[in-house]
């Protein structure tokens, strides 16, 4: 494993082991709206402050970008660090054990290393150019079926009312009414990277920000998956509507 990965993991790690024991001490059933708002604000300001202050220790002339605190440092020959601590907040609001710590480094506006951390089960997702995809320490790589009827495919609610988001939706509504297996997680992070670990078999997943895009569409890359805008094209910016699987079943889950 590469040492910034080890950097970013370890720093995970421990915003991780945090998060859980603020999430286990806060009593969501006896709080107000307000409290909530409040208790997800530390959480995600505090830890990827955190996180931040880690990573500078050893990297200190590196820029940093986090999802809630902006950027900080602008230095175009330098590395840019993307950091985000709870990737679903809807999930982490209502407990269901499904969100992702995500750091990825970013070097001439490609993603170098990527880190997609799930507390709450310890899954560690880890990636760098070139040199494959991890899941706890041990390869992954996509699966290799080449019919929808066989698969799982997970997607993520399409939000608002646009095109894309339309299109979306009837190649979801397609999928279900065609009786194929389809399932939802709700974070943007952790399908992509249950595709890599073939746990899914392909995926559309909607309205992913950069943080989750660049570091998990590294971990999906190296693992063998080809990833593609809702209408096929490769070149993909976010925020954006994503298809992903298998390079033989992407093309039966665009032509839907």
């Amino acid at each position: 494993m590469q040492p910034m990965v080890n950097l970013a993991l370890r720093a995970a790690r421990n915003a991780g082991q945090d998060l859980v024991r603020r999430l286990d001490r806060f009593d969501a059933a006896q709080s107000t709206d307000q409290e909530k708002a409040k208790f997800i604000a530390d959480c995600t300001i505090g830890l990827e402050k955190g996180i931040i202050f880690e990573l500078k220790k050893s990297l200190p002339d590196h820029n940093y970008e986090g999802r809630e605190t902006g950027l900080n440092g602008t230095d175009d020959k330098q590395p840019t660090w993307q950091i985000c601590v709870i990737d679903d907040i809807a999930n982490f609001r209502v407990g269901i054990p499904a969100f992702a710590i995500i750091i990825s480094c970013m070097v001439n506006g490609k993603t170098e290393h990527a880190v997609i951390l799930n507390p709450m089960n310890g899954d560690e997702f880890t990636a760098s150019r070139g040199r494959g995809a991890q899941l706890n320490n041990r390869r992954i790589r996509c699966g290799s079926l080449n019919t929808l009827s066989d698969a799982i495919t997970a997607f993520t609610q399409p939000m608002g009312l646009s095109d894309t988001a339309s299109q979306q939706r009837a190649k979801i509504n397609t999928l279900m009414q065609s009786g194929y297996d389809v399932r939802s997680i709700g974070s943007n992070a952790l399908t992509l990277s249950y595709v890599a670990a073939d746990r899914f078999q392909a995926a559309f997943i909607s309205d992913m920000d950069s943080f989750s895009l660049n570091a998990g569409g590294l971990i999906a890359s190296e693992a063998g998956c080809l990833l593609a805008d809702i209408n096929g094209q490769p070149r993909i910016a976010a925020p954006a509507n994503v298809a992903v699987a298998n390079p033989r079943l992407l093309k039966s889950l665009l032509t839907l």
